[in-house]
């Protein structure tokens, strides 16, 4: 005889049954299809760039040249002059403002830490939740254990 499981079924019985009621978890969300991608990290990455301007200020020509270069003639390898530093410093300011508007486009950046704090409370909360009621689940019934609860039938 197969029927729905009753309280006063056997511990098999009762967990070939889907539970139900209010120690029933809701089901997760589901995953959101519009998950952001995050910019590639070379977005981010300056200080390759950064050090190598560096060390083109601090270089001292081995001979100086015959004619102040323009801006087109400076090599991206040699030293570099103190009135050149801010045309050979706009790509890293370029690369910068990218990064920053990436940064900028990322969802939920405008968020507070209090506003943080306070959602990773709840989820905290909830993940107590749902650990005593895993818990629950998992701990057999009063009468189950006492063997008085059978009401089978007998005849």
């Amino acid at each position: 005889m197969s029927g729905a499981a009753t309280p006063y079924a056997t511990a098999s019985a009762r967990a070939s049954v889907a539970p139900t009621g209010a120690a029933t978890p809701a089901p997760p969300p589901p995953p959101t299809a519009t998950t952001p991608t995050l910019p590639p990290p070379s977005t981010f990455d300056i200080l390759p760039d950064l050090h190598k301007l560096l060390k083109r200020i601090l270089e001292t020509p081995s001979h100086p040249p015959a004619s102040t270069p323009t801006p087109a003639q400076l090599s991206a390898e040699g030293p570099l002059e103190i009135q050149h530093v801010a045309t050979a410093a706009n790509d890293i300011r370029l690369k910068i403002q990218k990064a920053r508007r990436a940064v900028t486009s990322l969802p939920g950046i405008d968020r507070t830490c209090e506003d943080q704090e306070e959602e990773i409370e709840d989820l905290e909360m909830r993940i107590a939740r749902l650990k005593a009621s895993l818990r629950e689940l998992g701990q057999p019934t009063a009468q189950a254990e006492d063997g008085d609860g059978d009401q089978s039938m007998t005849g």
